[in-house]
């Protein structure tokens, strides 16, 4: 499909059809596509919880009540976490996977590279912004997961109306060096879900309005 029509059809569904179950093999894809969003140096400096079941089911309390029919109805909820520190594990991680997939053609080329990825961690670090770094590449992330899912023809919400400090404690994520960015949760839409385009088109400002053309 041309990528501009998905963008076109693609909405954030209000109501799931709770009696569906997104397959796993579907669910696999879609993050496979994740996994291939393009990160500042290459970092991948987030994780991503896919939740059903009880674990889907533990985390209700951290959800806004406004959220929750979405939550409920939606077969998979994805907690993005970002990354608050980013350790030598997993940049030597980062670093062996370059080499296993021939990016590091050299030894004076991994050199470089690894230097170059430690010189941003820390640069970050040093700044006091390191969770808006890794926070921005959590949403690239997102923007990718949510239009994999249209592509296979699964419906998406991204939920910011959560108690995020519940979230990190009820997964413990501090004590894996992280924190909630958001939380997508993905479905079928139910038939009457009041957001389809059919019942309210997709809005945004004119082309014009966005951008200006400097030479």
């Amino acid at each position: 499909m041309d990528f501009e029509q998905l963008l076109k059809q693609r909405y954030t569904t209000k109501h799931y059809d709770n009696t569906r179950k997104v397959p796993d093999e579907t669910i696999t894809k879609i993050l496979e596509c994740v996994r291939l969003t393009p990160t500042s140096v290459n970092a991948q400096p987030y994780h991503f919880y896919v939740l059903t079941g009880a674990a889907k089911d533990s985390l209700r309390p951290a959800i806004m009540d406004f959220n929750l029919q979405r939550y409920d109805g939606a077969s998979h909820a994805i907690v993005i976490a970002c990354k608050t520190a980013i350790d030598e594990e997993h940049l030597a991680k980062v670093l062996a996977a370059e080499e296993r997939d021939g990016r590091l053609p050299s030894a004076e080329i991994k050199a470089a590279q690894d230097k170059s990825r430690h010189y941003f961690n820390n640069l970050h670090v040093t700044k006091g912004d390191y969770t808006t770094w890794t926070g921005k590449q959590a949403y690239s992330a997102f923007a990718t997961m949510v239009y994999a899912a249209e592509n296979y023809g699964v419906d998406s919400t991204a939920l910011e109306g959560i108690e995020f400090d519940q979230v990190n404690a009820i997964m413990k994520l501090a004590d894996k060096q992280e924190t909630c960015a958001l939380i997508v949760v993905l479905g079928y839409r139910a038939a009457d879900d009041s957001n389809q385009l059919t019942k309210r088109p997709k809005s945004r400002l004119d082309l014009a309005d966005l951008v200006t053309y400097l030479n």
